[in-house]
């Protein structure tokens, strides 16, 4: 996330913002509260956004100044996060831009986040119980963000409640979550949750064309394949990409204008191997892109906007006027049954060999 954002600029998800930014204006935020939603649309940067209005000492308004002490070293926290230290390895030059925004920070916000593979573990949350047991050093409120909550274990969890009950009249739980139901009902009980949902992929394009120095094109290719996550767009490579995608088309035009089994089946298993002997994400990026061409596909010719893939206008629609409205919704409903099947042990090549012959008996 663009570390210059604010409350007034964040990225879609308007409403739950309007909500956030009225209860900090009438002095009403809940003391927990459950962000919940989509990875990737900006739950924890509206977190920290969030603590940014708390503890600001000459607002402007509504809004935050983004000048004083508390604004900049609270967003040292956003200018830091997900970023290595320029030496590498476990210990920080201290020198680097990276080493610097981190010792910026403010004292009094604190973003718990995995220390060992990918769950906050219980003397994590020992820790800031202790912690928040004191009033603030600095800030008129602390903020304690957990990220990702739904990550802890049971135990973790179960510590967090006596904290939950009776909170500190100072102190502010943030915890983000993708599934906020792995989340026990007593947490979710005692805190407030605010949804957040896909970014519109219009905004997502403006973006990406006014702050991530992409073209028009490769910004609605990022944003129709980022499944209405920023981060996913921003980290997209349309390059990369493509290549897979040429591979994609050619199973596409074969599944939806009747070509030849053999053919299919050759290029599946080249398409399985290469996951098998090299990385199951091309794989998985080779199946994504057969999917979103199949949405394309169905749009091209009836509602041209809704098109993600713009470059390849000619063919979408050359397909689109050839292939049977039933074929087309089968295949569609086909492949997202086929990516669900394969999220177990299903052998890939089978799988996609007998989603091409059951639309060809069709």
């Amino acid at each position: 996330m663009d570390t210059t954002v604010d409350l007034g600029t964040f990225i879609g998800n308007r409403r739950t913002v309007d909500i956030l930014k009225r209860a900090i204006a009438q002095n009403r935020l809940p003391h927990a509260m459950i962000f919940a939603g989509p990875a990737g649309v900006g739950k924890c940067t509206l977190a920290l956004l969030a603590a940014q209005a708390l503890n600001c000492t000459q607002p402007r308004g509504e809004e935050p100044c983004g000048e004083c002490a508390a604004c900049r070293r609270i967003r040292a926290y956003v200018a830091s996060r997900h970023k290595e230290c320029a030496k590498g390895g476990k210990s920080a030059c201290g020198v680097c831009p990276v080493c610097q925004a981190r010792n910026r920070r403010h004292p009094d916000i604190r973003l718990v986040e995995p220390e060992k593979k990918t769950l906050i573990s219980i003397e994590q949350i020992r820790e800031v119980i202790d912690e928040i047991a004191f009033q603030p050093l600095e800030a008129r409120y602390r903020v304690v963000i957990l990220d990702p909550a739904d990550q802890m274990n049971a135990a973790g969890q179960n510590s967090l409640l006596k904290t939950l009950e009776e909170p500190s009249s100072r102190t502010v739980l943030i915890l983000i979550a993708t599934n906020p139901y792995m989340l026990l009902e007593t947490i979710r009980s005692r805190a407030r949750i605010l949804p957040f949902g896909e970014i519109p992929r219009e905004e997502i394009v403006r973006h990406l064309v006014a702050n991530g120095g992409k073209s028009e094109t490769d910004a609605r290719l990022a944003a129709a394949l980022s499944g209405g996550s920023l981060t996913a767009a921003l980290e997209f490579d349309a390059g990369g990409y493509k290549e897979t995608r040429e591979s994609a088309l050619e199973f596409v035009s074969l599944l939806l204008g009747r070509g030849a089994f053999a053919d299919a089946s050759a290029l599946v298993a080249k398409v399985a191997k290469v996951a098998k002997d090299k990385d199951k994400v091309i794989f998985q990026a080779w199946l994504d892109s057969a999917d979103a061409l199949l949405q394309d596909v169905y749009y091209a010719g009836i509602a041209d906007g809704r098109v993600g893939q713009r470059d390849l206008m000619e063919k979408l629609r050359a397909l689109r006027q050839k292939t049977g409205h039933g074929r087309l919704v089968g295949a569609i409903e086909g492949m997202r049954r086929l990516r669900g099947d394969l999220k177990v042990n299903v052998n890939k090549q089978l799988a996609l060999e007998a989603l091409f012959l059951k639309l060809s008996r069709a």
